[in-house]
């Protein structure tokens, strides 16, 4: 069988010949050659009557069989050296023609440990569209080197149908609607601006990673390329941890990701997405090597490919793969060059890794298993690093929490025992408890604010004190009111007569209280105590950055406008509340009220003094 050796950056590669064969730089050729010299379609080699002929297309550039250019037609023999492009030193894609079965032709470049391979079998032509694309020399900036040269599992290569779901994006997320062709979305990540080119692309010629995994040593022991395949993953994973594994912060952990990508492969630019709680894809750091700050253009329909399959994307020429004009040989926004990695954790696609070039073929299924196995360590530390957060978001919510309720029903929620849900809670009898001190506006008016909000925070740590003690939750502070509720998170068949004996306590405090502030020579304080049972709702309510744990209902409003009712020294309870406090208090029945919202006069008590105390 006929065969085609190409020399490449990677070392050289076997391509099994076809009665005809159909070389150039577009992916629809059988061959495809990416070089910036060689031509969409290049030229054709067919056998003709058991013989080989080479027939330039017409190239810019020209195709060479012995350093002679090729004009029209020339026959080729085993061991003729073709180069396709140029002459010139350094340019130009070496290859020569083998028609003896497992020859090797061209040895390896000095330094290169590449082993020379052979192709499978090609299936016929009408089972595929194309062969894999070839890798040229690339013209860009030098690769990145490693230190340990080896080379990787030859990766699967896949064609993917152009109609592939869009993964849009606006701003800083992606938008779920279809932008017209060739819409751009813009938006900044720190200090580069990234660009989201929205038009259904084909993907073209692409390669999915699949990288085998580490086997048992008895079974690759025999397997040097396989043993130095699975060195070079272990040693990329501790480089990796060393690297990144202290960092806790996310914007920086990301951002080191970036610096260990761009010591491992010869990339142009960099950009990692997470995934937010929406399921779409957002910014979280973006780079150019050459530290200006331009935009980055990333195609949606290669991310949308790489979310829906999990699979990795390798494409090698972006301005053939996702021209805006079908046949002009362009290089779309600078980007010749790209991989796009999942960023997996188990089963769960965290986001995605891009790393593109202007260069033609400047990466290869190296760089790619590379990437793969570097994102795939990143995802671990991503993962950590948005639990980490979670913990702390859960830790401040729980401290939030535990200043608002008693510390033994505190003690309840963190064993487990008793679960705060979020949202709204319909209870049939809860009880609230509203007080306020008389006459401080007109008593502050006079004093410095320094001295009036330290008055305040010493009358409310002796108050909040008095309600815990008797296993209230606080609900609020209103200027110089407090709010608190007995019913909820745990409910007791007691509650109103807990929050009777809380006012009353609260009562006695504010006596020890003036006492204290006589003898600075301050002036004493009269507070008044309303107390309502009945239904309400109680749950978190705010936004998702500021919840507050709160009851609503009229019950909340009755409690606040018997509050009102009060005056100095008293604490009103209402007709509902008298009802569960059985023969506890001594109570005083006061004529009935008027309150706001209730067109019947309401029956309310004053609490004089529990009678067994």
């Amino acid at each position: 069988m006929a065969r085609l050796i190409l020399l490449t950056p990677d070392g050289p590669q076997s391509i099994d010949l076809r009665t005809t064969n159909t070389l150039g730089r577009h992916p629809n050729n059988s061959i495809q050659l990416l070089d910036k010299i060689v031509s969409k379609e290049h030229c054709v080699i067919e056998n003709r009557d058991d013989a080989w002929i080479l027939r330039d297309l017409g190239s810019l550039n020209g195709s060479y069989v012995n350093g002679e250019r090729v004009q029209g037609e020339k026959l080729v023999r085993h061991n003729d050296e073709i180069i396709f492009g140029t002459l010139r030193p350094g340019e130009g894609l070496r290859a020569r023609f083998d028609n003896l079965a497992g020859a090797s032709l061209i040895p390896a470049p000095p330094g290169s440990s590449s082993p020379l391979h052979r192709s499978p079998p090609l299936p016929p032509a009408s089972e595929r569209t194309s062969q894999a694309p070839i890798a040229s020399r690339p013209s860009g900036p030098p690769r990145a080197t490693n230190t340990s040269p080896q080379p990787f599992s030859s990766p699967v290569i896949s064609n993917v149908s152009p109609a592939l779901p869009q993964v849009a994006l606006p701003q800083v997320a992606l938008p779920r609607t279809t932008a017209p062709a060739g819409t751009r979305t813009q938006f900044l990540s720190g200090s580069t601006r990234v660009e989201l080119m929205e038009a259904a692309r084909a993907i073209g010629a692409q390669i999915q990673a699949k990288t085998k995994g580490f086997q048992a040593f008895d079974a690759v022991a025999n397997d040097p390329v396989q043993l130095r395949t699975d060195y070079e993953r272990l040693r990329l994973a501790w480089e990796l941890t060393r690297t990144i594994s202290v960092e806790r912060d996310l914007d920086k952990l990301l951002e080191r990701i970036i610096d260990s990508l761009f010591s491992f492969v010869a990339a142009d630019r960099a950009v990692i997405l997470l995934r937010n709680e929406n399921g779409d894809l957002e910014p979280h750091a973006a780079r150019r090597r050459d530290g200006s700050n331009d935009s980055i253009p990333l195609s949606t329909t290669i991310l949308g490919h790489v979310i829906r399959e999990r699979a990795s994307v390798l494409t090698h020429d972006a301005a053939m793969d996702f021209a805006l004009s079908k046949g002009k040989s362009m290089i779309l926004n600078r980007i010749s060059s790209a991989i796009v990695v999942p960023l997996l954790h188990e089963d769960t696609v965290l986001g995605a890794v891009w790393l593109d070039s202007a260069s033609l073929g400047q990466f290869g299924p190296k760089d790619l298993e590379l990437v793969t196995t570097v994102s795939a360590q990143a995802a671990l530390f991503i993962q950590n690093s948005l639990l980490s957060r979670k913990v702390e978001q859960e830790i401040i919510m729980r401290e939030r929490f535990s200043r608002l309720i008693a510390p033994n029903v505190a003690a309840e929620v963190e064993a487990g025992r008793l679960e705060i849900k979020k949202g709204g809670v319909a209870l049939e009898h809860c009880t609230v408890f509203n007080s306020d001190i008389r006459g401080f506006t007109k008593m502050s008016s006079g004093i410095d604010a320094a001295s009036v909000v330290d008055m305040l925070n010493e009358y409310f740590e002796q108050m909040v004190e008095v309600v815990f003690r008797h296993e209230g939750t606080l609900d609020k502070f209103m200027g110089d009111g407090i709010m608190a509720f007995w019913g909820a998170p745990k409910a007791s068949a007691d509650d109103p007569v807990r929050a009777v004996r809380c006012g009353l306590e609260q009562l006695a405090a504010v006596d020890r209280f003036n006492e204290q502030r006589a003898s600075v020579g301050e002036p004493p304080i009269a507070v008044g105590i309303g107390v309502h049972t009945g239904p309400l709702v109680v749950g978190y309510v705010g936004s998702s950055k500021a919840l507050s744990y709160t009851v609503i209902g009229d019950t909340a409003n009755q409690s606040a406008r018997l509050c009102g009712v009060a005056t100095a020294g008293q604490l009103i309870v209402s007709s509902a509340t008298r009802r569960h406090l059985g023969d506890v208090f001594e109570l005083q029945e006061l004529a009935p009220v008027m309150l706001k919202g209730i067109a019947e006069p309401v029956l309310i008590y004053n609490v004089l003094r529990e009678k067994n105390a």
